[in-house]
């Protein structure tokens, strides 16, 4: 029988945001560097210990050890979004390949997750509001953990089924689906 080791981040949340935003400055005041070119990558995996993976153009939120490979996020901060709130981070995420951007769009009742073919670093650069791209990281919740609401539609928050293998989703905090997360740069 395989033992599952459950992985803890070594920095806060807030910590990990911290570093990112002193990273990457306002795009407005600075000249770009090598340094500067390409996303930091983080692991994102939820409290029930799922973790992301790209399938068939989608993220899918399974236990670890599962065929497919782990997809890390590429993240940068949103520096044209008005930050009004220590414990509130806008960023950008998407696909570690820097080129797929998470995007909340309206389909239907309610808002969903779709992968749009953007620009991590362009976003980045550009230094727009640009919500519908936009996650808020929330850290007030722990040390440890956070939470993603899309800006574009508040009170909606990155989220997986309790059920392994589903597809990541939107949804209003307190209902069946897990809306908390580990956060760690690789």
């Amino acid at each position: 029988m395989e033992k599952t080791v459950e992985m803890k981040p070594k920095k806060s949340v807030a910590e990990e945001m911290a570093d990112l935003f002193h990273k990457f400055p306002n795009p407005k005041d600075m000249v770009f560097t090598a340094e500067l070119a390409e996303p930091w990558h983080y692991r994102i995996w939820d409290v029930g210990q799922k973790y992301l993976y790209l399938s068939n153009n989608t993220l899918v939120a399974a236990p670890k050890g599962s065929n497919s490979a782990e997809e890390l996020l590429a993240v940068v901060p949103n520096r044209g979004f008005e930050k009004n709130n220590d414990n509130i981070f806008p960023i950008f995420m998407g696909l570690q390949d820097g080129y797929h951007v998470l995007s909340c769009v309206e389909s239907g009742a309610q808002p969903q997750i779709s992968i749009m073919e953007e620009s991590i670093m362009k976003l980045y650069k550009d230094a727009q509001p640009f919500k519908n791209f936009t996650f808020l990281n929330h850290t007030e919740g722990g040390q440890e953990t956070c939470s993603f609401e899309s800006a574009a539609f508040p009170g909606w928050f990155l989220s997986t089924s309790t059920e392994p293998n589903k597809p990541i989703g939107l949804s209003r905090k307190g209902g069946a689906e897990i809306a908390t997360f580990y956060f760690m740069k690789k």
